[in-house]
């Protein structure tokens, strides 16, 4: 259920595209991790959630996990019941300190490295450090010390920006998530221009197409769902359905997979896991 290489190719990079839009990916530094990039065009379709759910389900297959916030927003911390002045990676990278000491326990025994609290003027500095520097983020990745057996979960930003960048220059494998709707589909094309350079490289990125809290009692998400599977093909995509049982763990800062309920959002991403376990 992994996308391949042919979904990319047949769309071009966007020639209007600045250098700074179309970074072009350079020899980073060895991370001997599992690297698994969660992106998006648009906002508000749940990768903090299923960032925070891969966390623990992978654990879960017995691989360590680091769950790496590289957002500003710094909103993962309420999902794993963190305090939200925990320390985080966005302050102490503008003070060269290392990673090590970051890591919070999460769930079923994961790290969680928190991009922290910051203000306006920290967040400018930072990203203008992060266009000098690509190999920043796989340098701190390099540095934490870990083995082929971890994995490292990394949420980022909507849209196209430095620190999705930055992280798809680190990854091996890179999830799009998407929402059963129309500004989702619509969204596939920019994705894949600016993935586009990343494919193309020596080490290429896996891809996985996610369609996220598919709603099938509407027959609204369900027709998108098939546009997904004809713009995709049957086997190009994966599927969480939605459950406000993991939303309501999420409020509470309790893990999502650990509710008594079997239900089909939990089954999926522990197939999602296994699938990026077999990656």
């Amino acid at each position: 259920m992994t996308s391949t290489l042919q979904f990319f190719e047949d769309t071009p990079i966007d020639a209007a595209s600045s250098p700074a839009e179309q970074p072009q990916p350079t020899v980073m530094p060895a991370c001997r991790a599992q690297v698994v990039v969660l992106a998006s065009v648009n906002g508000g379709v749940g990768r903090s959630t299923l960032a925070t759910a891969l966390g623990s389900g992978l654990q879960r297959l017995g691989r360590p996990v680091t769950v790496l916030e590289l957002d500003p927003q710094n909103a993962l911390h309420l999902h794993f019941g963190l305090p939200h002045d925990a320390l985080g990676i966005g302050r102490a990278s503008l003070g060269n300190q290392a990673w090590d000491h970051l890591a919070h326990p999460g769930f079923c025994g994961c790290r969680v490295l928190v991009f922290g609290e910051t203000d306006r003027q920290q967040q400018e500095d930072l990203q203008r450090w992060l266009k000098q520097d690509p190999d920043w983020l796989a340098q701190h990745l390099s540095h934490l010390g870990l083995s082929e057996q971890h994995s490292v979960i990394i949420d980022t930003p909507a849209g196209n920006n430095v620190y999705l960048h930055q992280a798809l220059n680190a990854a091996n494998t890179v999830v799009i998530v998407a929402l059963a709707d129309a500004a989702s589909l619509g969204a596939l094309e920019p994705m894949q221009r600016l993935l586009a350079p990343y494919l193309a490289r020596p080490s290429a990125l896996r891809c996985h197409v996610l369609v996220n809290q598919l709603d099938e009692g509407s027959a609204f998400s369900l027709d998108m769902l098939d546009a997904f599977k004809r713009r995709l093909g049957e086997d190009g995509m994966d599927v969480i359905h939605r459950d406000p049982l993991i939303s309501e763990a999420l409020a509470f800062g309790d893990d999502p997979l650990d509710c008594g309920a079997v239900s089909m959002a939990c089954e999926d991403i522990h197939g999602l896991c296994r699938r990026l376990d077999g990656t």
